[in-house]
């Protein structure tokens, strides 16, 4: 198992009138949190679609909301890998307050395709080498 923190900021544009947090940027907040824990592995999807032909559609996205976030609030995204990826990669994101408590949790899961035609594939082989060494105790 892997996890790995992100921390943002709710910027102003991102709120309602109430100051609210809108609900639709938790996804693109998710999707930070992915790529930060990606880069943090000393890779990048810029790396995986230029470099190894390899692109990571969405293939579903679950939310759960249990507290608004607010403006100007900085927030912790906590962002897990349970299982190592093979035909698809799902990414368990919890995001905390400044008070610690719990915004939204939820989860995303991406398949791997080739980026020329678009043909589905197992995830390459350069991410779960990096992936690997976090999962050797867990494997059986």
């Amino acid at each position: 198992m892997i996890q790995h923190e992100t921390r943002l900021r709710v910027r102003y544009a991102e709120t309602d009138q109430m100051g609210y947090c809108y609900y639709g940027n938790y996804a693109q907040y998710f999707e930070v949190a992915r790529a930060e824990m990606i880069r943090s592995l000393g890779f990048t999807y810029k790396d995986m679609e230029a470099k190894h032909d390899t692109l990571m559609p969405v293939m579903s996205l679950n939310i759960r909301y249990v507290r608004p976030a607010l403006y100007d609030e900085e927030l912790r995204l906590m962002t897990t890998l349970r299982k190592l990826p093979s035909k698809t990669v799902t990414f368990y994101t919890e995001v905390y307050n400044e008070k610690s408590e719990l915004v939204c949790g939820g989860s995303v899961k991406l398949g791997f395709i080739t980026s020329a035609k678009g043909e589905g594939i197992e995830a390459p082989e350069v991410l779960l080498e990096k992936l690997r060494p976090h999962f050797e105790d867990t494997e059986s």
